[in-house]
């Protein structure tokens, strides 16, 4: 029997959630470039040789879609993903992002996962020589990338040249840094964009670039905590349309034989 205590332990759980801060954009690849949200700008590509686009590979155990950047170490013939962030985060430099991706086998020592320096900046989130997340030019963490395999990374910025980033949900570091502040290249990216895997293009450290794929990437507006980074629900492949009608069909099978028992 469904008790007094189990609906109330249900509505703390909901109350919870409820309360928990939501993406303001949410894209996971399923065959578009598109945002979960309505209003969203989809991602933009960043793709000279004409090599990427939308594969299935397995994530976590699961089968889905995902898109597969493919350029080479040359800056100008690298490939990734770009979003224009000022209709979607306050201006100010508090925000989170949380990224599911891998990188394949490659001869680079660094690669880029992203920045906000329009390209012009090698300050950037990095995998670095020793497979391990780099704010450069700040410090890393202790928990080892391994390519080929899909990680969750996120990394929080708090607003105040403080970032916190995490691997699978646990902590790496905590950093003093304004390397991932808008606000350190207001004049060289105005929009507030944010490129993934695309390394810089000017100043030192270009070529920083590995290929690989992309299965979600989810933006928040604010500065997520270490409990709220590790509750984070993975997101689940949207069900292919035969499979989708299938459960519709099943359902109304059910459906049917409940209605004749009760006859």
């Amino acid at each position: 029997m469904f008790s007094v205590l189990s609906a109330a332990s249900l509505g703390a759980t909901f109350a919870a959630s409820a309360a928990d801060p939501q993406p303001v954009a949410t894209w996971r690849f399923d065959r578009t470039l598109a945002a979960d949200q309505a209003g969203v700008p989809a991602l933009g590509v960043i793709d000279p040789l004409g090599l990427s686009g939308f594969v299935q590979d397995t994530v976590f155990g699961e089968t889905r879609w995902v898109w597969r950047f493919d350029g080479n170490s040359t800056p100008s013939q690298q490939a990734g993903l770009l979003v224009n962030s000022s209709g979607l985060l306050n201006g100010d430099d508090a925000y989170s992002i949380d990224i599911v991706f891998k990188f394949e086998p490659n001869t680079s020592s660094w690669e880029n996962i992203f920045g906000v320096s329009n390209r012009q900046s090698d300050n950037a989130l990095y995998i670095d020589p020793d497979s391990r997340l780099e704010v450069w030019p700040s410090g890393d963490g202790p928990t080892r990338f391994t390519v080929g395999e899909y990680h969750r990374v996120t990394l929080t910025n708090r607003g105040n040249n403080t970032v916190t980033a995490y691997m699978d949900g646990i902590f790496q570091f905590d950093l003093s840094t304004t390397s991932l502040n808008f606000s350190a290249y207001a004049s060289a990216n105005p929009q507030r964009l944010i490129h993934f895997f695309a390394d810089n293009l000017v100043g030192g450290g270009q070529g920083e670039f590995a290929d690989g794929a992309v299965a979600s990437i989810r933006l928040y507006d604010v500065e997520l905590s270490s409990d709220q980074v590790g509750g984070l629900p993975p997101l689940p492949a949207v069900p292919e349309p035969a499979s989708a009608l299938m459960m519709l069909a099943g359902g109304a099978v059910v459906a049917r034989a409940a209605r004749r028992r009760r006859v």
